[in-house]
């Protein structure tokens, strides 16, 4: 399984927009060929940084939407954010 998990840590009063956007995406995300689950998170320290988790059955099906404007579109959110996504590619074994 491949994992993909994007960091956001939203502007104050963001919050909303940025869980809209997330549920927007996640749920487009979860059609698309090979995506097995996505999760949104939100931390319980901070309640302006939240977690999108994707899981892909292949390395080729994340390759893809890695290209797709869904995940350019999760990339474009920054200006809810106080930087930009930090975004980190997994492995499960």
């Amino acid at each position: 399984m491949f994992i993909v998990t994007f960091r956001l840590h939203g502007k104050p009063k963001s919050s909303v927009e940025i869980i809209q956007t997330l549920q927007g995406i996640s749920d487009k995300v979860k059609k698309i060929k090979g995506c097995t689950n996505v999760h949104v998170y939100r931390d319980i320290q901070d309640e302006n940084i939240f977690f999108l988790v994707e899981e892909w059955q292949k390395q080729r099906d994340l390759e893809e939407h890695a290209k797709s404007d869904l995940f350019a579109a999760l990339l474009g959110t920054k200006g809810l954010l106080v930087k930009p996504p930090e975004v980190k590619f997994m492995v499960e074994n």
